[in-house]
């Protein structure tokens, strides 16, 4: 299944209502042809009209029943696309996190205060450093685990 896949099954859909459209005048005409007395043919004709009646009803049967295998079909193929949108998003928002890290710390960092006391202590920089990359790193594990990334 793919994105190419609905308009597909519409179209199909479309040429299924296109031929229930036909044979359901059908059922109606060869039902009315051989329930009453119609002049017009005699009786041996009726037994043609019942055939042609059963194979309406056929039809008209099996026109539904696809058009209801495609609507399942309709339906799967867009959980389908959902599920991929899903872990799509959840890829992202993984990424996201990631990368929110560092940037909360780079932001921290801009804002020029003037007292930060881990920038006069000669292990602040290397510190700041670690424990930013442990935690992209963490994370970055944590999501691989559950299937994020």
């Amino acid at each position: 299944f793919s994105r190419d896949t609905a308009p597909k099954i519409y179209r199909l859909k479309r040429q299924l209502l296109d031929v229930k459209r036909a044979v359901s005048p059908l059922i109606d005409i060869c039902n009315r042809l051989m329930r009453f007395d119609v002049t017009l043919f005699g009786d041996e004709t009726k037994p043609y009209f019942r055939d042609v009646y059963d194979h309406a009803i056929r039809i008209n049967e099996m026109v539904d029943n696809s058009r209801e295998l495609l609507s399942t079909a309709l339906e799967a193929n867009f959980s389908l696309i959902s599920i991929n949108q899903n872990d799509v998003s959840k890829r992202f928002a993984g990424w996201a996190a990631i990368i929110g890290i560092p940037t909360m710390v780079a932001g921290v960092y801009g804002m020029n205060f003037k007292y930060m006391p881990e920038l006069e202590w000669k292990f602040g920089y290397p510190m700041v450093m670690g424990l930013t990359l442990s935690f992209c790193v963490g994370l970055y594990l944590l999501f691989r685990r559950s299937g994020w990334l």
